[in-house]
């Protein structure tokens, strides 16, 4: 019996290896290998893209839902009339999403009379997915410029600001008839930076999530470049309008995810150009969890939206959603299974007598497990009195993990209940000064 519950736990323990450092060091070995054998997949560079009548620019719908957003909306919209693009081939589309505060007259306040930019205001909230869907289907009731290329959608959110050049680096890949999206790379903003973009400060590394989103920017730049990166981020990506997944159902939660999916799904590629950089304020840590269990049971969700990405038709991608995506969303569960032969077979094997190498795989996941919250609690303390270094940040990000796969399992319970629902709850932010927005 402790035989057999050991070999469990070994293959258990290699699923974990595998799935936060056996996949990204293959991956990476793998990417760099097809860089090296062919030309980049999506130049970056806007010269790829040039301004003549031969290969001329395509018009762009930029498409944002927002929902009491009256804090930050004028300020977007300013934003997007400082980008460097034609001003004939952008349309600005914005949906206010049965908002209770001013979302709507501060957007139109702030666009005097800019007639790229339309302002919608629907008098229910519906949810975000319903709202895109209705700012995509009168993108394409819209005129464009005759001598433009075929049209692009650019999703983005009413609290991301785009760095200046950022449209025409994301329309420069759509060049390569392969290429049916393009996501672009967040970087989180914070007082505490010295680089800027569009003068807001910008946090390579956030204290609670940046080592994990440095992984996570490494893994979509190697997906990318060996096939296509999963999803995409929402705060911005553009793709092909005929490739918009226009039955997508109303309560999505995680719709960036699941609408860049879809695009592979239908045989084009969805690329990552981290060249096309837009920036966002860190949301409160208070109001952080509730937003990790919600995209969690949006995630189960999307597995079950995306699940024809899995097949082995889909080569190199497939490979990539099982062992990134499907493989990680079940850590906590494997965790608990974990949890559940290791403690128990410790106390048995002291209660007994039983040597430490007949209990050696338990005893070494009883320990790690142990060692794992521990220090999470542990850098949680030391955080809130104001201690900082390398051990405070490496406890840091242990608590991050933990809570991570908390509020993952949370989610999964969530899904399992059937409590999904695609409206929404804004998220506050931290404004440079560190007060809510």
């Amino acid at each position: 019996m402790i035989q057999a519950l050991n070999i469990i736990l070994l293959l258990l323990g290699a699923l974990f290896v595998y799935a936060w450092f056996g996949y990204p060091a293959v991956l990476g070995l793998l990417a760099k290998r097809a860089e090296r054998r062919n030309a980049p997949a999506a130049p970056s560079a806007v010269e790829s893209c040039p301004r003549t009548k031969d290969s001329p620019l395509p018009h762009v719908y930029i498409i944002l839902a927002a929902f009491n957003e009256e804090s930050v909306i004028a300020e977007r919209i300013r934003n997007l009339q400082r980008v460097d693009y034609p001003s004939e081939r952008l349309s600005v589309l914005v949906g206010a999403d049965g908002c209770t505060d001013g979302t709507a007259e501060a957007a139109r306040t702030a666009a005097h009379g800019d007639s790229r930019i339309q302002i919608l205001e629907f008098p229910n909230n519906r949810g975000k997915v319903a709202v895109l869907q209705d700012l995509v289907a009168r993108s394409r009731r819209q005129p464009t410029s005759p001598d433009s290329a075929a049209p692009l959608l650019i999703f983005s959110d009413a609290n991301t600001m785009f760095a200046e050049d950022a449209v025409l680096k994301l329309a420069a890949p759509f060049n390569d008839p392969q290429i049916g999206g393009v996501c672009g790379r967040l970087i989180f903003t914070h007082a505490s930076a010295t680089e800027a973009v569009n003068g807001e400060a910008i946090v390579e590394n956030p204290a609670e999530e940046g080592l994990y989103w440095h992984l996570e920017t490494k893994l979509k730049t190697w997906e990318s470049a060996l096939d296509s990166c999963l999803g995409a981020n929402g705060a911005i990506y553009a793709i092909r309008p005929e490739l918009f997944w226009e039955a997508i159902p109303a309560n999505t939660i995680v719709d960036d995810f699941v609408i860049g999916m879809k695009v592979r799904e239908q045989g084009s590629r969805m690329v990552y150009d981290p060249a096309a950089v837009a920036t966002e304020q860190l949301p409160e840590l208070s109001d952080e969890r509730e937003r990790r269990i919600r995209i969690g049971s949006g995630d189960y969700q999307a597995l079950g939206f995306c699940k024809a990405c899995l097949s082995p038709r889909f080569g190199w991608f497939a490979w990539a959603f099982w062992s990134h995506k499907a493989l990680r969303w079940f850590m906590p569960h494997l965790a608990i299974v974990v949890a559940g032969i290791c403690y128990p077979m410790a106390v048995i094997a002291y209660a007994t007598g039983a040597g430490i190498i007949d209990i050696l795989p338990a005893a070494a996941g009883a320990i790690l497990l142990t060692s794992l919250f521990a220090a999470g609690r542990a850098g949680r303390h030391l955080s809130s009195r104001g201690y900082g270094g390398r051990v405070v940040r490496l406890c840091g990000a242990c608590d991050h993990f933990v809570t991570m796969h908390v509020a993952l399992f949370l989610g999964f319970i969530r899904f399992c209940t059937g409590n999904m629902t695609g409206t929404w709850k804004r998220t506050p932010r931290t404004r440079r000064s560190g007060n809510p927005v």
